[in-house]
């Protein structure tokens, strides 16, 4: 098996201080210490899913941090976050396309029997099963909607 996400993390500060790349070894430095943080609180070594679920964290809070600064006026600082959720988003698994998503939504909706956006509850955690470290939760949750209101207005066949 390739090198464990966290041995990767090691490897690219250290490559990255050697390189004098200062925001991609804070970053990493961050991420690590969060990780650390992580292991404390769950008091055993993650895994690399686990890590995985640190990195959407930090792209998250990173991503909502930007959307601030850019209410604040702020272009600089949020330009900083984009480029810092960038860093983290090389150590995600290839990410799933929407249409990827949509199909996973449509057989989960269609094996649960759900029906409309009532069931939203029961979709999204299915959804978010199968597309564990692969996808936005934002864009999940968007396309999980999405298909709930084509299931409610009677339209479960066709698909866009």
């Amino acid at each position: 098996m390739s090198q464990s996400l966290s041995d990767r993390l090691v490897a690219d500060m250290k490559a990255a201080m050697r390189d004098g790349d200062t925001e991609r070894r804070d970053v990493i430095r961050f991420l690590r210490s969060a990780i650390g943080n992580k292991e404390i609180e769950e008091r055993r070594p993650l895994t690399d899913d686990d890590i995985v679920g640190v990195i959407q964290t930090q792209i998250k809070q990173r991503m909502d941090a930007a959307e601030m600064f850019t209410q604040g006026n702020r272009d600089d600082l949020a330009a900083r976050e984009k480029r810092q959720a960038d860093i983290l988003r090389e150590y995600l698994p290839e990410q799933l396309s929407e249409e990827e998503i949509e199909a996973i939504a449509r057989g989960a909706a269609e094996r649960l029997g759900l029906a409309g956006p009532g069931d939203m509850g029961k979709l999204m955690p299915e959804i978010m099963k199968q597309v564990r470290g692969r996808a936005d939760g934002r864009t999940v949750s968007r396309i999980a909607r999405d298909e709930l209101a084509r299931r409610a207005s009677g339209d479960e066949g066709s698909s866009d």
